[in-house]
């Protein structure tokens, strides 16, 4: 009587299939070089390895499987990834490629259809023209949901353009394309636009109200500080602002402060508690990835639930700094008008930041 090997089950493949191309996409051109964490992780090991058990936190591979051997396995056959020995750590079998050489290999596309596209549409879709490494599915600030627009990072800058030629169409549906360079250019070139028709604006409205003041050293002492907080408010640091989501109920702004100031300063909370989603803004780069990496090593709650938590960067990062922006200037602006209560003196009992100015000039 013969025995025959068992076979591995067909959901078995595709699982396997499934937790490698997530890893490999951790660890791809396009998101290892801006993945504090992982590369945190990463320089802790002299030989760059990161632990599976690492990768098992992770909230992608953990809605896949939390069996060690088997994220192993899936990584056994990589091409672009390299297991130790004893099959418990992994790292990136080649070094990063600079920027601009990783720019050029990565295509931008926009008009796929918002509810039904997905990254394994957009992989298939590609695909005949040669490998996918990874594909960034570009998505709304507020909601989260698709924006219809894509980056894929394809292997040589020459299936870019082959692919940007070609503008083959998704069905019936006419999609754009354009190197990530022209798009990151158009974007910036926007964006300075979009600053400096605000900055003027600001300015104009400054030059309108001061003739109104009746302290004209008040005046001056007003436009300095909104000019400073201007100038504070454009600079934004890059990798400070941390995303929050699946927030447990029952907390308040204070509690999320009060948490994650023991990581470093904070500057800004963004929070409501009828969300389960907010972010935090730190004065450093540092202080957002140590609460990261503490947050998800120590697998700490908030309300209850283990929440996602991100750096943010690119254009999510400066859309989510523009409405914290926003949302100090309008507080400062409400506390403006409360303290001065109108153009006079005291208002309300000269509270709110307003207020604070207008005292100080009294002791003077």
């Amino acid at each position: 009587m013969s025995t025959e090997t068992p076979v591995t089950p067909a959901v078995d493949t595709a699982l396997l299939n499934k937790v490698a191309k997530q890893i490999e996409y951790y660890f791809s051109d396009s998101n290892y070089p801006t993945d504090k964490f992982l590369k945190e992780a990463a320089a802790k090991n002299p030989e760059g390895y990161v632990g599976i058990e690492v990768l098992a936190t992770f909230n992608k591979i953990k809605s896949m499987t939390t069996d060690l051997q088997l994220i192993s396995d899936a990584l056994k056959d990589s091409d672009s990834l390299q297991l130790s020995e004893d099959g418990k750590m992994v790292k990136r079998l080649n070094p990063l490629p600079d920027n601009e050489e990783l720019a050029k290999k990565t295509l931008y596309s926009k008009g796929w259809p918002k509810d039904t596209t997905t990254m394994e549409t957009i992989q298939d879709f590609f695909g005949s023209y040669g490998k996918v490494l990874s594909v960034r599915m570009r998505k709304n600030n507020k909601d989260k949901s698709f924006k219809g627009s894509a980056l894929v990072d394809l292997e040589s800058e020459e299936i870019v353009n082959k692919i940007i030629a070609d503008a083959p169409k998704f069905g019936e549906v006419e999609l754009i394309y354009q190197t990530f360079l022209q798009f990151d250019k158009e974007k910036k070139d926007q964006e300075a636009h979009y600053l400096s028709l605000k900055k003027t604006n600001k300015n104009k409205r400054k030059s309108e109200s001061s003739g109104d003041k009746t302290d004209a050293q008040e005046g001056d002492e007003e436009e300095t500080t909104e000019t400073k907080k201007e100038e504070v408010a454009v600079e934004l640091t890059p990798g400070t602002i941390l995303s929050i989501k699946s927030i447990g109920t029952g907390l308040m702004r204070e509690d999320l402060k009060a948490t994650f100031s023991q990581y470093g300063e904070v500057e800004y909370v963004d929070f409501n508690n009828s969300n389960d989603f907010g972010s935090i803004r730190y004065k450093t780069a540092e202080s957002a990835k140590r609460a990261l990496e503490a947050m998800t090593t120590e697998k700490k709650e908030l309300g209850g639930k283990l929440p996602e938590l991100s750096i943010l960067e690119g254009e999510e990062e400066q859309k989510e700094f523009e409405k914290i922006k926003e949302k100090k200037q309008a507080k400062s602006a409400r506390g403006g008008r409360g303290g001065r209560g109108g153009r006079g003196r005291g208002g309300r009992g000269g509270r709110g930041r307003g207020g604070f100015k207008s005292n100080k000039k009294q002791k003077n």
